[in-house]
């Protein structure tokens, strides 16, 4: 192809968060086309949300990168975006690791891991990024095995981030108990993982992807969380090992509405993050999904609508994320007040 044909040639299609199928290139437009799986898993989350119970976690990862899809929430579209691949298991410190843990990335991201970050801290916070990086987080939520003889629960959930803007990855881990030990199982797990596109082989170094030795030398271990234990010895009795699911996507959804700070890894250790309950987090989250959920049916008639928005009554024992819902909603000018806002129906509909 001639230099004329390049310069004239039109330009690529302006991203969209993966791993979503979208019905046009319109920039603006960020509802992805939900097919019914993905629908699914979307609604199980907010169900589990509204309920007060533990969302599924095979559909954690896709609901937080639905919340990718923002464009009602008075950001511009250069928000830098997180990525979130399944959920790995750890094996338990001490028990042979029969396989190499696998890390299949997505064509999109690792086609952006091969452009490059415009740090945020020169200034480069604006502006395009159609030519750039768009992800500035890579996150891996991870499942470990505990034993702990006064519960029947076995899964502690961690988060380990890849942030481009430090070339660092972060392991937040907010559970009290045997914390070494899941250190260890998480230095392990990185130490064997196989991630094409996010780290190199053990002598190569490209810009993309740092070698084994600089990826492992780059892990920063943050464990300074106290919450649980605070609680535990509040209550005198045992916070259940598995309430670290919500802590972190309290810790995900931190990062990703302060995508563009440059220290937005020094994560509060509050009750408000610890159980997601801040505004800003799980209230937040809940709402999105609820109207990218909305918007992604278009043909749906108003019957339609609210019989699937009955499902997802908030229950007394999440009154907070029914209050605070609310105030987002009419935030956003879906509920007016005065019964004159677009859905206001909704909150009859919630209860809320």
């Amino acid at each position: 192809m001639s230099k004329h044909t390049k310069r004239n040639a039109p330009p690529s299609p302006a991203p969209k968060p993966a791993p979503f199928r979208y019905r046009d290139n319109n920039p603006q437009n960020l509802i992805p086309d939900l097919d019914d799986e993905q629908f699914d898993a979307l609604t199980a989350v907010l169900r589990a949300l509204a309920k007060g119970s533990y969302p599924r976690l095979d559909a954690v990862p896709l609901a937080l990168n639905a919340y990718n899809c923002i464009n009602n929430r008075g950001d511009d579209n250069d928000m830098p975006w997180a990525y979130f691949h399944t959920v790995t298991l750890v094996a338990p410190e001490g028990t042979p690791m029969k396989t190499r843990p696998i890390i299949e990335l997505d064509e999109a991201i690792i086609e952006d891991l091969e452009k490059p970050w415009v740090p945020l801290r020169s200034g480069g916070g604006g502006g395009s990024r159609q030519d750039s990086a768009r992800y500035r987080f890579l996150c891996f939520i991870h499942k470990h095995r505990i034993d702990r003889r006064a519960t029947f629960q076995k899964g502690v959930h961690t988060i380990s981030i890849w942030d481009r803007e430090w070339d660092e990855l972060t392991w937040h881990d907010t559970y009290h108990a045997h914390r070494s030990t899941r250190r260890l199982e998480i230095k392990s797990f990185w130490q064997s993982a196989v991630a094409a596109g996010l780290i190199g082989s053990s002598t190569t170094t490209s810009s993309s992807s740092p070698s084994r030795t600089t990826f492992m030398s780059r892990i920063r271990y943050r464990t300074v969380y106290h919450c649980s234990a605070h609680i535990e010895a509040t209550l005198r009795g045992l916070v259940p090992p598995r309430n670290t699911l919500w802590a972190v996507m309290g810790a995900a959804l931190f990062h990703m509405n302060g995508a563009r700070d440059p220290q937005v890894s020094i994560v509060p250790d509050c009750l408000e993050l610890f159980g997601g309950q801040a505004r800003v987090l799980l209230p937040r989250f809940f709402v999105h999904l609820l109207c990218l959920c909305l918007d992604a049916r278009p043909g749906w008639s108003r019957e339609e609508q609210r019989g699937w928005v009955g499902r997802l009554r908030v229950v007394e024992r999440v009154a907070w994320l029914g209050l605070r819902a609310r105030e987002l909603l009419e935030l956003r000018g879906l509920v007016a007040g005065e019964g004159e806002g677009e859905r206001d129906w909704i909150c009859e509909v919630l209860k809320i």
